[in-house]
């Protein structure tokens, strides 16, 4: 689980190191209180704006790249920041909507349904999020309970959708 007492880097330490640079999502990640959250709303119009309007085969390349460059980034920045889960770690965020943002349907209001669901899921962590959260921590940990937390997106998002169908 992130340690928000942990205090967040300054922009000018960001853009000292590259890790940093993709950990915190250009700086992101330093925005107080709730980083996470600045780092799923961030990661919307990004997506909207640069990753949804590609093909869908080379926008899920980006998002397999950034998966694994936000692992490695993870492992490599993490330490230095003082905690491998850092707070201000949100490469984790950005790659899980960018998943639920593939999948929902491309209305915003359908999206900002999408990313508010991931938010409680991220922050509340069901299992099986909370066992791989409680594992030692290292890149690929960090990104894959947010992963699980997009997978309770899109089956919550799913049952709404098709409820929605029969109903209309």
């Amino acid at each position: 689980m992130k340690d928000y007492s942990v205090k967040a880097p300054s922009i000018k330490d960001v853009y000292q190191n590259f890790w940093h640079i993709v950990t915190t999502f250009f700086g992101v990640g330093c925005i107080t209180p709730a980083p996470g959250t600045w780092g799923s709303f961030v990661a919307w119009p990004v997506f909207v704006l640069l990753i949804g309007p590609l093909s869908s085969t080379v926008s899920w390349c980006i998002i397999f790249a950034t998966f694994v460059v936000g692992s490695v980034a993870i492992s490599k920045s993490g330490p230095k920041l003082g905690k491998i889960d850092h707070g201000s770690i949100v490469i984790d965020e950005v790659v899980a909507v960018w998943i639920v943002l593939m999948i929902v349907p491309s209305s915003l209001l359908w999206q900002f349904i999408a990313v508010c669901l991931f938010r409680f899921f991220d922050i509340v962590k069901l299992p099986p999020a909370s066992t791989v959260d409680s594992w030692a921590q290292n890149g690929w940990t960090v990104m894959l309970d947010d992963i699980i937390a997009s997978i309770y997106v899109l089956l919550v998002m799913g049952g709404i959708i098709g409820v929605m169908q029969w109903i209309v």
